[in-house]
């Protein structure tokens, strides 16, 4: 069950992030602002998060250096504020199915930054090698088709309820404004996992670190909307879905999801997080047409379809390389935990021979 764990988790994170895609775009037609949204999530999460953080993890705790705080500062600058706020701006302007389409190419992009930070490697002569660079490259034109064309209007299976439709006000959608509000939200993104995979190395109590993120997130959102929000009804929240929304990514996505995601990328590391992002795509293109009443097109099906293939390119070509590094690497390259497990075998091995001689 512990070999299944990342896996099982990473399915449930994403399963969550669908759902906050859904009700997101929702809350959104009916009036909620993005940028309150992000600020009352992280509120909800940093109430939450903080007496757990402080009982589970007082004796394992880092103590906070100004290196430390800098980091997490960026942390939440990255992968809270700049993202979600620039996401949901995007989502206004284009539907759930086509934002969660593009976000396929997140490992894409993981990928690239985790080699520029020196966490990949890249032996473009050997086939993983060159599964990386293809599987990135069709990644790439897959959001480039999904961008800039839109095709024909697919047939619907299904259309919600009446009453529904009556409750969703449309948003007029400029699909060029949402790609690039959207691309530039996964860069952040991207940027947000690779900060994540160091900032564990010297900082392993994960709660304590989500706790912080969430309430420098709080902060930095805060002061964005108040800049952007000036209007008072625009903080009121009652008992409808502007209030569930809330509470959702607050509890579900900034402290479930978070604590989970976290843990699989400290156990497999950035790119593995990054390579379950169709997930959301399956469950969004399924959930939206019937509860949104979105309209699909060619499109964004062609370039989702590139986006996915070159997805598990990548993918591929990081598994290839996982199972050569195991076969091919040498003991002393080895990781050190990995290299004294060996050494303890050999020397155990040793010691039997010698109890067979005696």
């Amino acid at each position: 069950m512990e070999k299944y764990k990342p896996y099982i988790f990473m399915v449930i994170v994403q399963t969550a992030y669908a759902g906050l895609i859904i009700i997101s775009k929702a809350a959104l037609n009916n009036g909620l602002s993005c940028f309150v949204l992000v600020f009352y999530r992280h509120v909800v999460a940093s109430v939450l998060l903080a007496p757990l953080a402080y009982f589970l993890e007082r004796k394992t705790r880092p103590s906070i250096t100004i290196y430390s705080s800098c980091m997490i500062f960026l942390l939440a600058l990255c992968g809270t504020t700049i993202q979600q706020n620039l996401y949901l701006a995007g989502l206004k302007y284009a539907s759930p199915t086509f934002g969660s389409a593009l976000g396929n190419v997140i490992p894409a992009m993981t990928f690239v930054m985790a080699v520029l930070f020196r966490l990949e490697k890249v032996r473009i002569k050997t086939r993983a090698g060159q599964a990386k660079v293809l599987g990135t490259l069709i990644c790439t034109i897959g959001a480039l088709v999904m961008t800039v064309y839109k095709g024909s209007v697919i047939p619907k299976l299904w259309s919600p309820p009446i009453h529904q439709k009556h409750h969703l006000n449309k948003v007029h959608e400029d699909w060029i404004k949402g790609s690039i509000l959207m691309m530039t939200s996964y860069i952040a993104w991207c940027t947000w996992f690779i900060l994540q995979a160091k900032i564990i190395k010297f900082y392993p109590a994960q709660m304590s670190l989500i706790t912080l993120m969430c309430f420098a997130a709080s902060l930095q959102s805060g002061v964005a909307a108040l800049i952007f929000e000036r209007k008072l009804s625009a903080w009121a929240l009652g008992w409808n879905l502007q209030l569930l929304t809330v509470v959702y990514a607050g509890i579900v996505i900034s402290v479930l999801a978070y604590c989970m995601q976290m843990w699989c990328i400290g156990k497999k590391g950035p790119v593995f997080v990054a390579m379950f992002s169709p997930v959301v795509l399956l469950i969004v293109a399924i959930l939206s047409p019937a509860v949104l009443d979105e309209q699909l097109y060619s499109g964004s099906l062609e370039g989702g379809i590139l986006v996915v293939v070159g997805l598990y390119t990548v993918l591929w070509g990081k598994k290839r390389d996982m199972k050569d590094d195991g076969k091919l690497l040498p003991m002393e390259s080895l990781p050190e935990s990995i290299s004294n497990e060996v050494k303890q075998g050999s020397m155990q091995s040793k010691e039997r021979e010698h109890i067979n001689i005696i």
